[in-house]
């Protein structure tokens, strides 16, 4: 309960900032003292819970994310992150919606999580799952898609799950990041090889139909 206050509070603050003057991310991340690698991955998350493509900004945020997760799994104490992400100033409307995605999320949480199978969670033990976990999610948000609705919703929820695990010392999250993983590798590889298919079929119709120029 401590870190969905502590989310809900911190974008509240965020909202009425930005009300008033420029808010970067770097601001909102250094609130949290740098110390909870679950929050960070879980704000740099929300974003990409809509079902449209952000294209080159998809690939940056999971190389980003896949950096937090291998850094988890390595064991640092405080999380890195590029100045790049720093630097970025949503605007007013993007505070907003995070917050009002944020309130929902939170809420479902409620009602689903609760501290359980906690061998997957706790010590260095649960920072490597959860962070491999998130790893894995940020190398598939950074593939470069074809355009395809929810290419960043499914890696986006792999590694909410995965972050919400260790937040909430929730070892069946464990289990509904891994089965977003298994979902989001599964649509990745139907949506390729639609498109390989497609693709060739479109050569084929050309090479066969037009003149010849040779």
């Amino acid at each position: 309960m401590q870190h969905r206050d502590a989310l809900i509070g911190l974008l509240t603050e965020c909202v009425e900032r930005a009300e008033h003057e420029p808010l970067s991310l770097g601001a909102v991340l250094d609130r949290l003292e740098q110390s909870s690698f679950g929050l960070v991955a879980l704000i740099l998350c929300l974003p990409f819970l809509q079902p449209l493509t952000l294209g080159p900004l998809s690939s940056l945020g999971g190389l980003v994310l896949a950096s937090l997760g291998w850094q988890m799994i390595q064991g640092r104490e405080k999380p890195w992150l590029p100045q790049r992400i720093y630097q970025i100033e949503p605007g007013l409307k993007t505070w907003k919606a995070l917050l009002g995605v944020s309130k929902w999320l939170v809420k479902l949480l409620s009602r689903i999580t609760r501290v359980r199978l906690t061998r997957w969670t706790d010590g260095r033990r649960g920072m490597r799952i959860s962070g491999g976990l998130i790893a894995l999610g940020g190398v598939l948000l950074a593939i470069p898609m074809p355009i395809a609705p929810f290419n960043n919703t499914l890696p986006a929820l792999a590694m909410i799950f995965g972050a919400v695990a260790i937040l909430e010392r929730d070892g069946l999250m464990i289990l509904v990041s891994i089965f977003w993983q298994t979902a989001t590798v599964a649509y990745f590889t139907l949506i390729f090889t639609l498109f390989f298919v497609l693709g060739s079929g479109a050569v084929d119709w050309i090479q066969t139909n037009l003149p010849s120029w040779g």
